[in-house]
């Protein structure tokens, strides 16, 4: 069946994560809405071993995207199994998953093809490189690019939810410490039992803390698996992690977006990497993950390179690597929560995050900048 669509320019973003559709998809087009850009926006959702499986109820519910393609749907269009008609002007703005599915879009749509944040590959194909940290701009020798700076910054300066106008969500004491579990649900029951394990220490040294633990609004009490929290009573919130950080004085958190987002609040962090879990649970790229799924000794080769990864880098939490210093503290591969108490108690009773954010390097007004080039090579 051919699918047609009004002729206004388009924009199709191809994305996979639920990280990237909250904190990048949705800020752009809060950018383009408010700056009255008349387009109609697709979103092709790539297949991927990342994705949560949620990324559809993150964007079902916005009046401003005018198709929504799961990814069956998405491998359909790109290898021409599916009919589609394009209207004359558009671009493809790649914004995650597999770049390989932009590229197909390109020779399918004629589009001009755009990259942002993101490894630069294929790109005889792109025509236009973004880069989301000055980093990356400086690194790659290729032209045309563009530094716009990170959306997720944009994102944490559209919402500037001042913390005295919110509605308080831990109850009284402090310090007030937030644990955040990530957004692959998979990852859960281990990591929600450290966490009850590491706030049951907490208690004894600070009495009058107080505990929350944030989820992404697409999941609900029906995804959380069950954990003996045997005493304790740790709220569980759904959807307003950022009202969270305003308000702790100290996170707990796994490497992933919400990293940066912290970073960009300025709270004290502390990162975990626990590679004591099943590593069946931690998904790769490529070759080593189709070798991870062989049986027998498929799981026992994938632990190894998961292993061998984590004693090659640096550093595993973003402002870590991008300020090729230790922002945040982290604590990776046999990891337990006596570890991680002694590293929140010295979070504690050091001072206040004190590291500038140099406003060359993360410019806030990445969502106008990418918003006003939409407008200007999609409407001209």
């Amino acid at each position: 069946m051919k699918i047609t669509f009004d002729d206004r320019p388009l924009v199709i973003i191809t994305v996979n994560g639920p990280g990237e559709l909250y904190y990048w998809v949705m800020t752009l087009i809060n950018s383009l809405v408010s700056n009255r850009v008349p387009v109609q926006i697709w979103i092709f959702l790539t297949p991927c071993q990342f994705s949560s499986g949620c990324e559809q109820k993150v964007l079902q519910e916005n009046q401003f995207i005018t198709k929504i393609f799961l990814p069956s749907e998405t491998r359909q269009v790109c290898w021409g199994k599916k009919s589609l008609s394009f209207p004359r002007r558009g671009l493809i703005l790649f914004l995650g998953g597999d770049m390989f599915n932009a590229v197909l879009l390109k020779k399918r749509s004629g589009y001009p093809l755009w990259i942002y944040g993101s490894h630069l590959r294929w790109s005889k194909f792109v025509d236009l490189y973004l880069a989301r940290f000055l980093g990356d701009y400086n690194r790659y020798q290729f032209a045309p690019k563009k530094f716009v700076g990170d959306l997720l910054y944009s994102y944490v300066k559209q919402e500037a939810l001042a913390s005295e106008n919110e509605n308080q969500l831990f109850s009284q004491g402090s310090p007030r410490v937030l644990f955040l579990p990530g957004s692959r649900s998979y990852t859960y029951k281990y990591i929600l039992n450290f966490y009850r394990q590491l706030a049951e220490l907490l208690l004894p040294v600070f009495p009058k803390s107080s505990f929350a633990i944030g989820f992404p609004q697409h999941y609900s009490m029906n995804d959380i698996p069950a954990v003996n929290w045997n005493k304790l009573k740790i709220p569980f919130y759904f959807g307003v992690t950022s009202h969270l950080m305003n308000q702790a004085d100290l996170a707990v958190a796994i490497p992933g977006s919400s990293n940066l987002e912290l970073f960009y609040r300025k709270k004290k962090t502390l990162i975990l990497l626990p590679l004591n879990a099943n590593s069946q649970d931690i998904p790769l790229t490529g070759i080593p993950e189709f070798i991870g799924k062989i049986p027998g000794v498929g799981p026992l080769i994938k632990k190894k390179i998961i292993q061998s990864i984590n004693n090659r880098k640096k550093w595993v939490s973003l402002p870590n690597i991008l300020m090729n210093r230790e922002v945040f503290p982290e604590l990776r591969g046999k990891v337990n929560p006596e570890d991680a108490l002694d590293a929140i108690k010295n979070l504690i009773k050091s001072p206040t995050f004190d590291f500038e954010i140099p406003e060359n390097e993360f410019p806030a007004t990445a969502a106008a900048t990418l918003s006003q080039l939409i407008q200007e090579n999609v409407l001209c």
